[in-house]
């Protein structure tokens, strides 16, 4: 019996070392994921958050439509003071550029002139107004016939809410009765 116990270990002792250089000799892969995260801009739907003589309705696509509630005294038929500031989610991840513009320059008449201001000598059909635009700690102010060279570059990655402010003046002269309209056109376009 001593020697069976003393032969299984002799064998077992045998077989380690050779189990051993087995699992020495395993061979190593290594699996390298990579990726890239692109860079880009994303911006949902504005909120209003103060505003007098305006209402703001925001639509499915991250826009909306700025409303006056009444845009001339109907003594005097000139503009009565409107503003509104909204708030717009936006998350950057990288360095862009925000940029602002207005399509008419201006509250303009349908199919009306620009060319006929608003002014004391008789009725226009073209009022201009001011958009201020803050922003990951800049802000910059313009008049809305000014908005087409409104930009400016944001060196790194934001998030948080961008401010929007539209002010348009009261008085100024008379308004020609009917519609008017603009298109703000606000980017946040990422660099390459």
């Amino acid at each position: 019996m001593i020697r069976l116990i003393f032969s299984g270990m002799v064998l077992a002792t045998a077989i380690a070392p050779a189990a051993m250089a087995q699992e020495l000799a395993a061979a190593r892969q290594e699996l390298e994921l990579v990726a890239r995260a692109e860079p880009a801009c994303v911006a949902r739907a504005p909120s209003a958050v103060a505003g007098t003589n305006a209402s703001f309705n925001p639509s499915i696509d991250s826009g909306g439509e700025i409303r006056i509630v009444q845009m001339v005294d109907t003594v005097n038929a000139e503009p009565i003071p409107t503003s509104i500031t909204l708030a717009i989610p936006v998350v950057c991840n990288s360095s862009h550029r925000v940029s602002l513009r207005s399509q008419n320059g201006g509250l303009l008449r349908d199919a009306g002139d620009r060319q006929l201001r608003q002014s004391r000598n008789g009725f226009g059909e073209f009022v201009p107004y001011q958009v201020a635009v803050a922003w990951a700690g800049q802000q910059r102010n313009s008049s809305s016939e000014d908005a087409g060279a409104m930009s400016f570059d944001v060196p790194r990655g934001a998030a948080g809410d961008a401010t929007f402010s539209f002010e348009m003046p009261g008085g100024g002269g008379a308004l020609v009765a009917g519609r008017y309209s603009d298109a703000i056109i606000f980017e946040f376009v990422p660099a390459n």
